[in-house]
């Protein structure tokens, strides 16, 4: 019987399980893990240059797959890094599994240096986490944290200490993981209840979400069915074709005002795959069913006359057969005013031979939808973008949108690029920052170039943290602390490996954007936008309407107040 070191039984394990990749940073108590992958060539390393960009990147792996991910990092500060981007993938619903370092056993709780209580600092993202505490332990673990990421569609934290990474044991036996039918059939009462109160509805109304990606035509067959309009929320954006006749618009702070209209025009709504967090937008004189895989979504953010557990393709088809044919003149109408509002962006945003003067964001938005591969996979930041994104990126075919919409983590964007891209070289990945989240985590520019990923970074590059300066406006409060001092990120980006383009001018982010999305190596796009772009929000009442003021009005006097004092 053979034997070798603990950390090569981890790796041999994870390679039999299937994982080609892993991201990280390595260091002394990681350095028995990664001198095993090292030795046995049957997963690729990648050195990132913060380990927040590891486990962003992991996230987007697992969200793009459905399948393990892995990232890791060493003891303590290395171990910490992560766990931002951990949290993305805790709240998306990502299988990852982590591996960290950790002091050697018999230095536990000395304080040792760089220890820290890493169960307890991960135990809040996890659904499985431990510390290895004996040198046989590993293959029976690890069977542990892979079954339990998988099943439950979480994070699996595994820390192994430095004096077990390299005790020598038996080669084990390749562990086995059953992962449990994702099909999950509808209960029959359920759809029953549900399709009797469909049925006794003259308009219905959908709201979808990330539960209907892999059920788009069935969403399409019931919606004109029951001549039904589609409202989605943003991780919703990519379930339904931009140009969908009965895709009507987003809800939410970043939705449009279109969008709003079908949760209110109607007389039921049918929630599906959505948990959506802002009940402020939903309809209190509507009845509400709801459609998940997840019981426990049902009914929490409010009530509902009718749930149904399943999985979105099995209680969809079950449904299709069970209600009646409608006629909704509402329908018609929120086309009229979706396609309204569509001619007056194409007017106001097109960019043609006579555009002249500032670049707005909603024209790179667009631009980038028209020249974006079919199967393209954008990964996007958050903030002031992320409303451009919701109402002016056009989805359609095979594309993905990533991103930290539930966690709401700015800086997102580029390591999500690099996890897409480095699962598969020839996909089209474009990532899209504003500047503010771009600079948090740019040095990773260098593993982009460093492993030939072909990514186009795109920058929106107003010089302020757009959306919490809209935040403090609408609290009647004066701008402060949200400009931004930024550096050539053109020249930061040929520094680290990149080619490096800088845009100013309308006439030249067509050609740009063109040249970027069709070299085979990494490109970044720094377009300087209007810094003054207005958001309008999707819903605006009084209360707010009159806050937005109070900001303002406070702006304006204290910039008066500087321009005396320097007068003076």
């Amino acid at each position: 019987m053979s034997h070798h070191t603990v950390a090569e039984e981890l790796v041999i394990q994870l390679g039999h399980f299937g994982v080609k990749q892993i991201l990280g940073i390595t260091g002394d108590a990681l350095n028995a893990f990664t001198n095993a992958i090292h030795k046995h060539h049957t997963i690729e390393w990648f050195t990132v240059r913060h380990e927040e960009t590891a486990a962003f990147a992991a996230a987007a792996q697992a969200e793009l797959t459905q399948a393990l991910a892995v990232c890791a990092g060493t003891v303590g500060p290395g171990a910490l890094h992560l766990v931002n981007g951990l949290y993305n993938a805790k709240r998306d619903r990502c299988p990852v599994l982590v591996i960290t370092g950790h002091v050697p056993r018999p230095d536990h709780d000395g304080p040792y240096f760089q220890e820290v209580d890493i169960d307890k600092a991960f135990d809040d993202i996890c659904v499985f986490n431990t510390t290895l505490r004996s040198p046989d332990q590993i293959a029976r673990v690890l069977q542990r944290a892979i079954s339990t990421a998988i099943n439950q569609r979480g994070v699996a934290h595994l820390a192994i200490p430095t004096d077990i990474a390299v005790a020598t044991i038996a080669t084990q036996a390749a562990i086995s993981v059953v992962e449990r039918e994702t099909a999950v059939e509808p209960d029959a009462a359920q759809i029953q209840a549900l399709s009797a109160l469909i049925n006794a509805a003259e308009r219905v109304s959908f709201l979808i979400g990330r539960g209907c990606r892999d059920a788009k035509s069935e969403v399409s067959e019931l919606a004109k069915k029951l001549q039904a309009p589609i409202a989605h929320s943003i991780k919703g954006t990519e379930c339904i074709e931009y140009d969908h006749p009965h895709s009507i618009g987003g809800i939410g702070h970043v939705g449009t005002p279109h969008g709003l209209k079908v949760l209110s025009e109607c007389d039921l709504l049918l929630l599906l795959g959505t948990d959506f967090p802002y009940v402020e937008f939903l309809p209190r004189t509507v009845t509400i069913a709801q459609v998940d895989i997840c019981a426990e979504h049902i009914g929490r953010r409010l009530p509902v006359a009718a749930g149904v557990v399943g999985d979105m393709r099995e209680v969809l088809a079950a449904l299709m057969p069970a209600v009646l044919p409608k006629k909704n003149a509402a329908l018609k109408m929120l086309q009229k005013k979706r396609e309204y509002w569509l001619e007056k962006v194409a007017r106001a945003y097109a960019i043609t031979s006579e555009t002249t003067g500032v670049i707005h964001p909603q024209s790179v938005v667009r631009a980038v939808s028209e020249l974006a591969d079919a199967d393209a996979v954008f990964c996007c930041d958050i903030g002031e973008l992320t409303v451009w994104l919701a109402r002016y990126l056009k989805m359609h075919g095979d594309q993905r949108l990533l991103s930290s919409f539930s966690h709401g983590s700015l800086g997102v964007a580029l390591p999500a690029a690099i996890g897409a891209q480095a699962l598969n070289k020839q996909r089209q990945v474009i990532a899209m920052s504003g500047d503010g989240g771009f600079g948090m985590l740019m040095a990773d520019l260098v593993t982009a170039a460093r492993y030939a990923l072909p990514i186009t970074q795109i920058i929106f590059n107003n010089a302020k943290f757009g959306f919490v300066e809209l935040e403090m406006e609408a609290a009647g409060l004066p701008r402060f602390g949200t400009d931004l001092v930024n550096p050539d990120f053109a020249k930061v980006a040929e520094a680290c490996g990149f080619e490096g383009i800088t845009v100013r001018d309308p006439q030249a982010l067509l050609p740009a954007l063109t040249h970027a999305l069709n070299t085979p190596k990494p490109v970044l796009i720094d377009v300087f936008v209007n810094p003054n772009e207005l958001i309008i929000p999707s819903k605006i009442d009084p209360r707010t309407a009159y806050k937005f003021m109070q900001g303002k009005v406070k702006e304006m006097l204290i910039e008066k107040d500087i321009k005396v004092l320097f007068e003076h």
